[in-house]
């Protein structure tokens, strides 16, 4: 077992890392955090899925043979490829029934029905190799559904094995809303014994609960802020899994999610077309001009509302889309927004860009280079989540002087101080926030942000000025992920 001071050895299973695949804040967090892990001086693994559109990273690695035993039943034969992605020894687990797939987790409409099995793969294949390669990892490190069978599996599968015996298992919950349901017919392939389909473990609602089993038999748990490990002890925001969270509540925690400041700075920043290192030194405005110009937007000092987001109900757009047609149609307001995913809210967007040509731009897909943009040239950034675990938006948003405007939950309330009622707060406040997941309640708020944008320029620049000192770094979430590692190896498996 490792010593408070001596280098720890982590096992990072994740099914997507930024730089390789990426469709959400888990693969920049995959990414990040075994980087700040390896520049602390530990002894990292990271471990994901080798997909196919990630053959040009990983063919030329090294080549293992990987057999794989899910159940006591049958064998499967994997190839594991090991080599160094961004600075992180790297494990990529080989399969290409799994993961020679055009989609990630579904075919574009749904999801691939033997996800369960695929993941699967990944989980075991992971610890399998840890085996094969006589690297004994002090942490297990398992990233939301996909990777939460490792829980299970170093717990049950790898009880008696003295290779594992110092073991810990952490699962990370990045989004707690996405569970891996699946037919209770996997309970056999998935090597799941049925002591273990009650409601307090795998089976929720005739179901294997993939995300449930996970929470249950990990060593601790924890969510990507403090104030969404908080909602998840609660009914209304632990998307139906109250009772196990309370349940592992003394195992719960919250660390917030760092930025990669490296990757999000108005100084540096490569996507931009001026930099800026205070709201106003011109850059700023230079930003927002052009940004207005490549999107076609009408001259002059509107305030410019944007947005960059999955088109998803979580992300609040039953709230946002009401709130814009109003607010449009009362201020003179602008709005640029970036983002793809559900083909009704991308309807209704294109259809308020065509009713405002000149004051509303959507871009329907994502582009990295105009996130950029967006962020550098935005006057506000709209995050009106109907739950956010994190969120690494409002954070970029703070660091360009775009000043988020925010629902009240998770990570949310987490990374942004909200101008109080009678704006006495200026100097410390970084943002505008409510509460209520009403069109209402955010129409308020946005009327009293275009009121001190216009009426209040001292104010708006104080906020701004807060705004770009704040910080959340990467090696400050990393050192309190190291000790919630030394602290579990201190007590008793789960």
């Amino acid at each position: 077992m490792a010593s408070n001071k001596s280098p720890l050895k982590v096992l990072v299973i994740a099914s997507e890392v930024e730089g390789l695949v990426k469709t959400g804040g888990l693969a920049d967090v995959a990414r990040a955090l075994p980087a700040e892990l390896v520049r602390l001086g530990h002894d990292v693994r990271l471990v994901t899925p080798a997909y196919a559109k990630t053959r040009a990273v990983w063919s030329q690695w090294p080549h293992q043979s990987l057999c794989v035993h899910l159940n006591a039943f049958e064998e499967t034969w994997l190839a594991t490829r090991t080599g160094e992605h961004q600075g992180i020894p790297t494990v990529q687990i080989e399969h290409s029934d799994s993961f020679d797939r055009p989609g990630i987790y579904d075919n574009g409409a749904t999801p691939y029905e033997d996800n369960a099995r695929r993941f699967a793969l990944l989980s075991k294949g992971a610890l399998q190799w840890c085996r094969d390669n006589d690297w004994q990892p002090d942490i297990v490190h398992a990233n939301d559904w996909q990777a939460a069978l490792a829980c299970f599996y170093l717990a049950e599968h790898f009880r008696y094995e003295p290779f594992f015996a110092h073991s810990r298992s952490v699962l990370t919950l990045h989004n707690a809303a996405y569970q891996g349901q699946c037919s209770s017919g996997w309970l056999r392939t998935l090597g799941i014994h049925e002591q273990f389909f009650h409601p307090g473990a795998f089976e929720d609602h005739g179901q294997i609960n993939l995300l449930k089993g996970g929470i249950r038999f990990a060593d601790a748990i924890n969510a990507v802020s403090p104030g969404y490990a908080a909602e998840l002890l609660s009914d209304l925001g632990s998307h139906g899994l109250g009772p196990i969270f309370r349940e592992r509540a003394d195992a719960l925690s919250g660390i917030l999610n760092g930025c990669d400041y490296g990757q999000w700075s108005p100084e540096t920043d490569p996507d931009i077309l001026a930099h800026f290192s205070s709201p106003n030194d011109g850059g700023k405005a230079r930003c927002k001009a052009l940004l207005k110009q490549e999107l076609e937007l009408a001259e002059g000092e509107a305030p410019l509302l944007v947005s960059i987001s999955r088109l998803a109900d979580q992300k609040g757009f039953n709230l946002l889309i009401p709130a814009l047609w109003e607010t449009l149609r009362s201020t003179d307001a602008q709005v640029a927004l970036l983002g793809s995913g559900d083909a009704n809210l991308a309807a209704q967007l294109h259809r308020l860009a065509r009713e405002y040509p000149t004051r509303v731009a959507f871009v329907e897909g994502y582009d990295n280079a105009l996130a950029h943009r967006l962020e550098a040239g935005g006057d506000v950034f709209l995050m009106p989540s109907i739950f956010e675990p994190c969120g690494l938006n409002q954070i970029y948003s703070l660091r360009y002087a775009t000043l988020p405007l925010v629902r009240a939950v998770g990570g949310l309330k987490d990374t942004v101080v909200p101008l109080a009622d009678d704006g006495t707060n200026s100097g410390q406040a970084t943002g505008f926030m409510f509460a209520d997941p009403t069109p209402d309640a955010l129409i308020t708020e946005l009327h009293r942000l275009i009121r001190v944008y216009q009426e209040q320029p001292e104010v708006w620049l104080d906020m701004q000025q807060t705004a770009m000192k704040q910080r959340f770094e990467w090696a400050t979430a990393a050192k309190d992920y190291v000790s919630l590692y030394r602290k579990l190896l201190k007590v008793p498996r789960h």
